[in-house]
């Protein structure tokens, strides 16, 4: 919570909340509140327009309420992620890398809010703590604050033990399995159609000139700073290799599944994704040589040692990939490239 909370000596108790917003606003020296936000703030504490123990005590008992939601949330969330280890178990696949790691990852998840969650109740205890002490604006602005991140708490918690619910279909049935690779599939042939028009529209600002001056040519638009968009282009492109990497992983360990392949599993469609993975494959090689063939001597003194150390980074990561950190690395270096 914010530590700019106390009213110092303002005496808000019983006043309209617009005389109590003066007041308020009347202490800060810095004339760092603002107006609106110390309106909306009192207003919690209001009862008929005005200031009251009434309002504060109504608004700490909402206050409770919700902060005791997102622990019942979480742990909905801990039993689906109890009943798929189990499922797992049954299921023979829990030793599968790609379950694993994906347990492992919805683990460390749980563990993170739930921490977060065990936070609440202290907080509201010095909420209260600070009502006895008679500052007003300090429990009002310490609620607000207190029940955003209650109703953030809830939605993680929520959103995990949906998540939950996916994967447990995904233990079971091979349909759900093979529906999210072909989906996975697509959105990578996605990116790549994105990426070749970048590199098109990067070959058309360059085209026949060693310098790297727009020429204008047809092909595609040109980037408004050529060095960028390679950089760019560059980094993307190895990421979306990386991606294809994982994916192949992933299948692999599909077809390693106790069960593919009984009971009328669609094995074909794993033999389709392996083909467009291929197809892949072999266009992030062909974008990467295209990008090789396009650098400017300009550009690789003022990009190289940043595309270097990116690709000693990914070269670091196996699959199963922890997108999370990657896609973070991956912004880290656009933004130090000036594409972000």
């Amino acid at each position: 919570m914010s530590k700019d909370q106390g009213s110092g000596s303002a005496d808000v108790i019983g006043r309209p909340v617009a005389d109590a917003v003066e007041a308020v606003l009347a202490e800060d020296s810095a004339d760092s509140r603002d107006r609106e936000t110390v309106r909306t703030t009192l207003e919690r504490v209001a009862e008929d327009g005005v200031v009251s123990e009434s309002g504060i005590e109504a608004a700490l008992a909402e206050l409770s309420k919700v902060v005791s939601t997102p622990e019942t949330r979480i742990e909905f969330a801990a039993i689906e992620l109890a009943d798929a280890r189990e499922t797992a178990e049954a299921e023979g696949v829990a030793d599968l890398e790609i379950v694993r790691s994906r347990m492992d990852a919805f683990e460390s998840r749980l563990n993170t809010v739930q921490a977060r969650i065990d936070g609440l109740g202290p907080e509201l205890r010095e909420l209260i703590d600070r009502r006895d002490e008679g500052d007003v604006y300090a429990v009002a602005t310490g609620s607000r604050e207190l029940e955003a991140e209650a109703n953030e708490l809830h939605r993680a918690a929520d959103e995990l033990g949906v998540e939950l619910e996916e994967f447990g279909r995904w233990l079971t049935d091979p349909e759900t399995r093979y529906d999210e690779l072909e989906e996975e599939v697509e959105a990578v042939e996605d990116s790549l159609e994105g990426l070749a028009g970048t590199v098109e529209g990067l070959a058309t600002a360059v085209e026949g000139d060693d310098e790297g001056v727009t020429r204008g040519a047809a092909r595609g638009a040109p980037p408004a700073d050529p060095g960028v968009a390679w950089a760019d282009a560059t980094l993307r492109t190895r990421v979306t290799s990386l991606l294809v990497a994982d994916l192949r992983a992933e299948l692999a360990d599909l077809r390693g599944w106790p069960s593919e392949g009984a009971d009328g599993a669609d094995t074909a469609r794993l033999d389709d994704a392996e083909a467009r993975l291929d197809r892949l494959g072999g266009r992030c090689r062909s974008l990467a040589e295209r990008l090789d063939g396009l650098a400017r001597p300009a550009w690789t003194d003022r990009f190289g040692d940043r595309l270097d150390g990116f690709e000693a980074a990914m070269e670091e990561v196996d699959p199963p990939v922890d997108w999370g950190e990657v896609e973070a690395e991956l912004e880290r270096y656009r933004e130090d490239v000036g594409a972000a």
